[in-house]
Order: structure tokens, then sequence, then C-alpha cells
């Protein structure tokens, strides 16, 4: 297949490679393992996570767990678009070879749904892994549905799809299953700069839920997360900003505000996220949070603040906006 030195330039410039996605692999593994009640989460008897001196920390981890999902994914949906762009789909599946064990199977590929010999809307592509072992055995497939496809050489450039994941790894102590459906836009003005937006639509049942050892963790919902970053998504330096409900153990709690998080060398810097103990929006079945809302929430709210350096300051207001109680702690802790 024909490519344009431009295009193929511009994709080559832009991390992509067989390693980074291994390492992706890891960094998505590793997310969703800290805070967090192991009850089941099933929207029976739903109740707001309603803040207090001994639920701070734990809101606080299920809130940075759920966000630090969506950074590691962004590295894997680069290396897997940038692949895509440069090869021949005629050339698939191909084998990754990330799985260190014998017998471990790590595949990529890609249906070309309109036989154009190009990356085009209806395309699919799956990422396949059989107890391969990869710092953990992992085991299941990663499928992206593209629905738009703009790489022609007029910038900017944009690629809309759909996800959904199956991933169990295990790490002979625990095993980390991960599900999830969700829609994905992937955009560039001039392949400096890339955004992600990661979106949960209620009335198509998307959400991620991440469990451990067969029990739920918690479940992501009704999410709007941005992504932006620049060339260099390596080096881990971005904005996030994160909104959605999230159900644990049948407590729920919402990630407020359009305002950015800053990370450099995925080190929090600056910014505020609001954690809020009701479901914004009110219904979000998805979680099991039914149409009439979540009622007996006290009012109480969660800003986390970042300090610089990792640094992270917690602080609790009462409904009154009178801050009762601070806790310091570091963007490490609440993701270990």
């Amino acid at each position: 297949m024909k490519k344009s030195n431009e295009k193929l330039n511009r994709f080559l410039h832009i991390p992509g490679t067989m390693a980074l996605i291994m390492f992706v692999i890891l960094s998505v593994s590793a997310c969703g393992g800290g805070g967090g009640d192991d009850g089941v989460v099933d929207g029976s008897n739903v109740t707001p996570f309603n803040f207090n001196a001994d639920n701070t920390v734990e809101a606080a981890q299920l809130a940075a767990d759920t966000m630090s999902f969506f950074p590691a994914f962004s590295e894997l949906g680069q290396a897997v678009i940038t692949l895509l762009a440069i090869s021949d789909p005629n050339n698939f599946p191909i084998n990754l070879g990330v799985c260190t064990n014998l017998g471990g199977v790590s595949e990529l590929s890609w249906n070309d749904a309109d036989s154009s010999d190009g990356l085009s809307a209806g395309d699919t592509t799956s990422l396949l892994f059989t107890n391969c072992d990869i710092d953990g055995i992992a085991s299941g497939t990663i499928n992206f549905v593209f629905t738009s496809v703009d790489l022609d050489l007029k910038l900017p450039d944009s690629i809309g799809h759909t996800v959904s994941v199956n991933l169990n790894v295990n790490d002979a102590i625990d095993t980390a299953t991960f599900t999830a459906n969700f829609g994905a836009t992937w955009s560039t003005p001039d392949y400096i700069d890339f955004i992600n937006v990661y979106t949960a639509d209620d009335s198509s049942g998307q959400k991620l839920t991440v469990s451990e050892n067969g029990v739920t963790l918690f479940q992501f919902g009704c999410f709007n997360v941005e992504h932006a970053y620049d060339v260099n998504i390596v080096t881990g330096t971005y904005q996030l900003t994160p909104d959605g409900v999230i159900n644990a153990s049948d407590r729920i709690m919402s990630l407020l505000g359009n305002t950015p998080l800053f990370f450099i060398n995925d080190t929090i810097e600056s910014g505020t996220k609001r954690l809020w103990s009701v479901s914004m929006p009110d219904a979000c079945t998805t979680v099991g949070v039914p149409s009439t809302g979540v009622g007996g929430s006290d009012g109480s709210y969660i800003h986390m603040e970042a300090l610089g350096g990792g640094n992270m300051r917690l602080h609790t207001f009462d409904a009154m906006n009178v801050e009762v109680f601070t806790v310091d702690t570091t963007w490490d802790v609440l993701i270990d």
C-alpha cells in the first residue's frame, strides 16, 4: 500500500512501537489496585458516598485509580492508531512479541471491512492476549471499532472509535479484571498536540468496571474524560479533565469540574478535582443509579488539590461550604 511520505513521517515521530504497547499494557493493568471497599457493585441499594474523616482518603483513592486508567489507555490507543496508519492490513494479524513465556500469545488483528488497504470507517482491530506473561499473566481482548477516519493531508486529523475491553491480569497473587465499553475520539491539529476524549453513554450501557479476584472494586459511568498531551506522551506530561459517576460498593460519588489536572513526568503538579457525594447526572443506570437519583446526601464534598511535586491536599467540606478537615497525602499513595 502506498503511503504519503508526509503522513508516514508524521506518524513515525509519534511513539508507536511494540515496546510501547507492552509497557502500556502493564500500565493499564496496574490501575485500580488501590483503595475501595471490596463489596460487590450491584446497584440494588445505592446510597451517597457521604464524606467524613473515615472515608475521605478511600474516596480519593477511588477517584485517583479511576482517573489514572485513561492516560495509560491513551498510550495504548496512540500506539495502535500509529501502527495501523503506517501499515498494510494485508499483513495482519501480526505477532506483537511481547510475551516473555513460551506458549503466550500476543496478537494484533485488523479487519479491513471495505478492502481499502488502509484505515477507514467500519474497520475493526483487536489486541488478543492468551496466557501472555507481561510481568503478570494477561488474557483477553481489547477491541477497537472505527466509526470515522479523517487522515488526509489536510489538518486537523481525527479518528472516532468505540472501545471494548475484557482483560484479566494475574500476578500469581491477585487477578485484576477490566471490562469496559466506551466511545473515544482521537484528534490532532498538528501532530504535536493530541486530544483523546472518552465518553460513556448511559443509554448504550457504556461504563468501565474494575474487579479483583472476582469482586467488583468500582464502576465508572456517564463519563466525559479529556486527555490532552503532546508528541512526548511517553514522558507523562499531559492535562486530564475527568467527569463522571463512580459506584463503589453501592456508594455513589461524582467527579466534577471542567478544569484540568496537570501532570509532568506522570507526577501531578497542579489542579483541583471536586468529588461530590451525589450522582451527576442525577440518573446513571449503568452503575446502578435509578432515574430518580440518589437520596440522602449530606451535601459534603472533597476538593483534591494538587500542590506540586505529586503532593496532594484533600479538603473536605460540609453542605454549608465549611471546611471540616484536611488530609495531606501524595498521588503515589492514592494510586498505590
